[in-house]
């Protein structure tokens, strides 16, 4: 078996497992957020106890400050319900919670983590197997820290070489989401493997591994080194791989940058989960070059954490940012899920270095989302339109 299939065995207590068998694995870390706590709260019942408070993970992100009076309802409920249950480890403020787990906790290899968000994957970064569930599915985890689930199939993929001056880690996820989203990952988890992905930091690794929930996986990670390789599907030179976009209506809808350069642009989005870490506030700068945002485009940037913003004011890159025309919004998710901050109304075109652009993602249904790198981003909001490197 590979690390994937032994990791869940030693999870069920078994001495192997095989694809398509139900199993019911312990999970190590459960995560929660006000972005879907209110189902969560809406399903818990009468006088349930949490499994183990000191294991369960729950951050506000998605709606803080709060832009409504029932976000902050949610908050104070949330946070009664977690004084209640002796939970703990309740961050306000702190950032996204993808971000906040790999800070604040480390996950190690074969780490099980089960939360109630599309984008828990991006712990696979890490080498955990973190699972995406429904809100009222996470409640019974809550309650036994049990996951039932079916031994999923697995596509593996080997990474060589390096990425080019010119190309991001983000490019690289949106090459795989541009081969592996359209069907052959969905219900399967995906091992990447291979020199080229350790040539990636963990920020780049992270990076990739944001975007396996938008290609159908149930979950994946980074092999860890000294694992045997195991049979791959097909293999990626990163050197080959060039600047690419996501175009609407949907984020397996890839083409090369250059596909679609000139295109006008009213809103540049960088941070959050999918692009809020140092090293992509680093390629924001570098796309902007010194120049200023154009006048017609409104920058967004938004730290994935406070460690985050602290760094990029202790290297000047808030700063600089600030100077040439950039608003800085508090660290977590900020406009990505559409909830306040930033939302789009109909004729904005907006391109975003986050995880989704289908259809009202951000705001109106009728504007536009364009998905690509930090470095790709930064080019735009100085140009005012999307931009080939």
């Amino acid at each position: 078996m590979n690390f994937f299939y032994r990791t869940l065995a030693a999870a069920a207590s078994r001495g192997e497992v095989v694809p398509g068998e139900e199993i019911t694995i312990n999970v190590d870390l459960i995560l929660a957020h006000d972005g879907s706590a209110s189902k969560i709260l809406a399903a818990w019942p009468d006088g349930g106890k949490v499994w183990e408070p000191g294991r369960v993970v729950i951050t506000l992100d998605h709606a803080l400050p709060a832009p409504a009076v029932a976000s902050r309802q949610l908050h104070r409920e949330l946070l009664e319900f977690a004084r209640r249950q002796g939970i703990g480890l309740f961050y306000r403020g702190e950032g996204v919670l993808h971000q906040v787990v790999a800070e604040r906790f480390t996950p190690r290899p074969g780490t099980i983590i089960a939360g109630a968000d599309g984008h828990v994957a991006t712990a696979g970064a890490l080498g955990a197997l973190a699972f995406s569930l429904a809100p009222e599915e996470l409640v019974p985890v809550l309650l036994s820290g049990k996951l039932s689930l079916k031994v999923p199939g697995v596509v593996v993929v080997n990474l060589e070489g390096a990425l080019g001056p010119a190309v991001t880690p983000r490019d690289l996820g949106l090459a795989l989401l541009s081969r592996l989203g359209n069907g052959p990952l969905k219900g399967k988890a995906l091992l990447l493997q291979g020199e080229g992905v350790w040539r990636l930091s963990l920020a780049g690794r992270m990076s990739v591994c944001n975007l396996i929930g938008e290609m159908g996986g149930v979950t994946g990670l980074v092999v860890p080194p000294g694992e045997t390789p195991a049979p791959a599907a097909f293999s990626i030179d990163l050197a080959t791989l060039e600047p690419l976009v996501a175009c609407p209506p949907a984020p397996t809808n890839v083409h090369p940058v250059r596909e679609v350069a000139g295109i006008p642009l009213t809103q540049v989005l960088v941070g959050g989960c999918g692009s809020g870490r140092l090293e992509d506030m680093e390629a924001l700068v570098a796309g902007l070059a010194g120049r200023p945002v154009h006048p017609e485009v409104n920058l967004l940037v938004v730290p994935a954490s406070r460690a985050v913003l602290d760094g990029m004011e202790e290297r000047g890159l808030g700063w600089a940012l600030r100077e040439q025309g950039a608003i800085i919004l508090p660290p977590g998710c900020g406009p990505c899920p559409g909830q306040h901050a930033g939302l789009l109304a109909p004729g904005d075109r907006a391109l975003a270095a986050t995880v989704r652009n289908t259809p009202g993602r951000m705001g109106a249904a009728a504007a536009e989302i364009y998905l690509a790198s930090p470095l790709t981003a930064g080019r735009a909001a100085a140009a005012g339109a999307v931009v080939a490197g």
